[in-house]
């Protein structure tokens, strides 16, 4: 007897094939995945971006704010006043100014001035840094500045590391002795800043400048260097 195919008939064979043929496609990719490897199943080394690198510096100023560093400054009436525009001064108080002004180019410095009473001018993120293999590997903090008026007190250079932790270097010998009105770069090893407390896993702000007295100081670099000039180098408690 001859058996007629019908349209359901043909389509249940087709439908029978086209299963077939995707569950061969389907399969292949799992089956490369289990013999290869996935890249969440492969060791961390060899993931992208995760391989260890040698440390390198970075730049927290370089005459504007470079992200992710702010600029900001502080008395006892705000700590934390974020610098903006040409001029921004200490919350309900004189103690600090810090203005625009010129060193290679029109405005790409910035000159912190202090009138008495306590202030404070720093570069800070909200997320800590950790700078124990950068001092390992002799990194510095180098700035480029110009002493416009000599520190009539004492002035402390920090490594901030969320109060009342910080790392302090004293100052104010170096800053009396620099000839005024001269552009230069000064650098101290990281390392320093461990010496005078700093917690180097924990850096929240690289670079904090303050005194009681009157003093007038022009900034227009800011970074921590892995090579800095060996003739900007001063050495700790200096």
């Amino acid at each position: 007897m001859k058996i007629q195919s019908g349209p359901s008939t043909l389509r249940r064979a087709m439908a029978l094939v086209f299963g077939l043929i995707m569950g061969v496609l389907l399969s292949a990719p799992a089956l490369a995945a289990t013999e290869s490897g996935s890249a969440q199943d492969q060791p961390a080394s060899q993931q992208p971006g995760t391989q260890q690198e040698k440390p390198s510096g970075f730049v927290v100023f370089d005459g504007s704010n470079v992200a992710p560093w702010r600029m900001y400054l502080g008395s006892n009436n705000n700590w934390m006043v974020p610098v903006e525009g040409p001029e921004t001064t200490a919350y309900k108080s004189n103690a600090i100014t810090v203005r625009r002004t010129d060193h290679m180019k029109k405005d790409d410095a910035v000159q912190a001035e202090w009138k008495g009473g306590l202030g404070q001018v720093y570069f800070q993120e909200f997320k800590s840094w950790d700078l124990t293999m950068l001092a390992e590997q002799g990194a510095a903090l180098s700035m480029v500045i110009r002493i416009d008026n000599a520190p009539k007190k004492s002035v402390d250079l920090k490594m901030d590391c969320g109060y009342p932790c910080a790392g302090t270097l004293n100052m104010t010998k170096l800053f009396k002795a620099i000839p005024k009105d001269q552009w230069l770069r000064v650098s101290f090893k990281v390392s320093c800043f461990k010496e005078g407390g700093a917690n180097l896993g924990h850096i929240l702000a690289p670079m904090v400048l303050a005194t009681k007295g009157s003093f007038k100081i022009s900034i227009s670099d800011v970074r921590v260097l892995m090579d800095p000039p060996p003739e900007s180098l001063v050495a700790c408690g200096k």
